[in-house]
């Protein structure tokens, strides 16, 4: 298959007018992510009737911590001509898949990722590299957006997501970037948080590593990820989060690598690491990458983030995943490879990499995205 580089949506404006040019620009990805989300819900005994009954009560959580996301996605609602609940049961899939006892345990699937920054003493030309592979349902390759939103004041964020989703990962533009991966705990249970991808949000709009760094610190969370935040000053901190506490460490050397296991010794301490049931391969993961760029410390490129995310170890199960059947009996794969520099605002990404190696690029200020052969 021809692989084409996701759709960049363009947002400016008020919350309302973002959301409806958003939902409008988008509405045929939105249905997409609908059509993969609506049986993957059924699946796990969540009618579309109980989707968008729960997803009412998640709302009023997400008024409560931020009334102009609320705003956003009712004016994304009226933009696509979907009910709001349905642009809320997209950000809150992590919620409606496993919030409640049921829907735990063996039918999890494999969110994987393995994310990766480098610090400016451990790369070739002093800036800050930050990246990622997202690992989930290889479906949701087509339903995939980029988003640029403009704010009032001028701030610019930009996002790789689900589309109807806010944030996925990205980058700002105050120089922050961030990641996330998949991590899992007793503590998880669905109950009295936000959706991830508000939470994601909120730190693509700080103006300071400070903020962006409260926000998850502070944030009232349902189910345990792993958040690696950078500056284009020169700084990386990862958060590993629960529902309850959250951990934290730096990079070692400059360089930071994280999969799907808890890291610090106060998570080890303090919670049972339960990700690994179904993502066994983040041990080895998180080693071959780490190793790699340790390898070209001082001297890392743009490129070596590319050829580490592309370990094919252990294939299926490798850095770089084939599509396969995965715990929960989906099709998971690794989705999009993103490489952000984050002084410049630029924004790499390989649709499906273990089809293509294929690069297209993405910044704050260019319209559209273009085809790279070489990133950096």
């Amino acid at each position: 298959m021809d692989i084409v580089p996701f759709p960049l949506i363009d947002t400016f404006g008020s919350a309302f007018e973002r959301g409806i040019q958003y939902g409008r620009q988008a509405a045929q990805r939105i249905e997409r992510t609908l059509a993969i989300y609506r049986p993957a819900f059924e699946k796990v005994g969540v009618s579309r009737k109980q989707a968008r009954s729960r997803a009412r009560t998640i709302l009023e959580r997400i008024g409560a911590y931020d009334r102009e996301m609320v705003i956003e996605l009712n004016g994304m609602a009226e933009g696509c001509g979907r009910p709001v609940e349905d642009l809320v049961a997209i950000n809150a899939r992590t919620e409606l898949l496993y919030g409640e006892p049921q829907s735990a345990g063996e039918a999890l699937p494999e969110d994987g990722c393995t994310s990766v920054a480098a610090m400016p003493v451990a790369t070739r030309h002093g800036q800050v590299l930050h990246g990622q592979n997202w690992d989930w349902r290889d479906d949701c390759y087509e339903a995939v957006v980029v988003l640029r939103a403009t704010m009032p004041d001028g701030m610019r964020i930009l996002t790789m997501a689900e589309a109807g989703m806010l944030a996925r990962c990205g980058l700002n533009s105050a120089g922050i970037a961030l990641t996330g991966n998949f991590l899992k705990c007793e503590l998880d249970t669905g109950q009295g948080g936000v959706p991830i991808p508000c939470v994601r949000r909120r730190v693509l709009l700080a103006r300071h590593l400070r903020d962006g760094i409260a926000e998850i610190l502070n944030a009232p969370r349902s189910f345990s990820n792993n958040m690696v935040v950078s500056h284009r000053d020169g700084e990386v901190i990862d958060l590993e989060t629960t529902p309850g506490p959250v951990f934290w460490m730096h990079a070692e050397r400059g360089v930071l690598v994280h999969a799907n296991h808890f890291m610090t010794s106060g998570a080890a301490a303090r919670v049972q690491d339960l990700g690994l049931q179904v993502t066994p391969d983040s041990l080895y993961r998180e080693r071959r990458v780490r190793e790699y760029l340790e390898n070209r410390h001082g001297a890392l490129i743009a490129e070596d983030f590319r050829a580490a995310l592309a370990d094919r170890f252990g294939r299926p199960f490798a850095v770089c995943r084939d599509a396969t059947l995965g715990f929960g009996g989906d099709r998971v794969s690794t989705v999009a490879t993103v490489i952000m520099d984050v002084a410049q605002g630029r924004m790499w990404i390989a649709p499906v990499p273990y089809r293509s190696e294929q690069y297209f690029e993405y910044n704050l200020t260019d319209v559209g995205a273009r085809p790279v052969e070489t990133i950096g």
